[in-house]
């Protein structure tokens, strides 16, 4: 792993002859890699990941493109430097809509389903309280992942409390995290 530093941003990278060793056959283990460095250096400090696999040329164009934007991504480090991303997925199964003898009965089904997945999101969020400063969320068809913005010190509290979750039948929650805040940071990069 080497180090490309541009002012108070430091960069880690690793340097190969080509992309296809990165994307190749061993793109399951070069992901796990990458993930375990992110990892590391986000238990100690904020970090903005890059997505996996940000791909450039040479040490030159990381090092033009940290000048470039060495000011932004300051900022957001500065602004979530205690600041940490739980993950609470929401599922239900897929919807089957055998019985639905008309399209306005099916579209009552489909809106139940959608009223339950909020009910339980409202209530997560009630749970978790103040220990979020945050919320973003992802909804899909039978499913729903929020985001929520956490400080460090807070993530115990966090998990505590959503041990008091009471989670309805057919209705899956998983909870991960501590991770870095990438649904929150907003970058303008030149």
């Amino acid at each position: 792993m080497l180090h490309c530093k541009q002012s108070d941003i430091h960069a880690l990278f690793s340097q190969n002859t080509s992309a296809e060793s990165w994307t190749g056959a061993p793109l399951k283990q070069s992901a796990r890699e990458f993930h375990n460095v992110l990892h590391r250096e986000f238990a100690s400090h904020a970090i903005v990941p890059f997505r996996f696999p940000t791909l450039m040329r040479d040490e030159d164009e990381l090092t033009s493109h940290l000048r470039d934007n060495v000011a932004e991504y300051s900022a957001q480090l500065k602004r979530f430097e205690n600041s940490v991303q739980m993950d609470v997925s929401i599922a239900q199964p897929e919807p089957t809509f055998a019985g639905a003898s008309s399209g306005a009965e099916y579209l009552r089904a489909r809106q139940r389903q959608s009223d339950e997945l909020h009910a339980v999101v409202k209530h997560i969020q009630e749970l978790a309280g103040e220990t979020v400063q945050s919320w973003r969320d992802r909804p899909a068809s039978h499913r729903l992942k929020l985001y929520g913005l956490v400080d460090r010190a807070s993530v115990s509290a966090f998990h505590e409390r959503l041990k008091k979750l009471a989670v309805p039948t057919k209705t899956s929650v998983r909870v991960s995290g501590p991770w870095p805040v990438t649904e929150f940071v907003e970058l303008k990069q030149r």
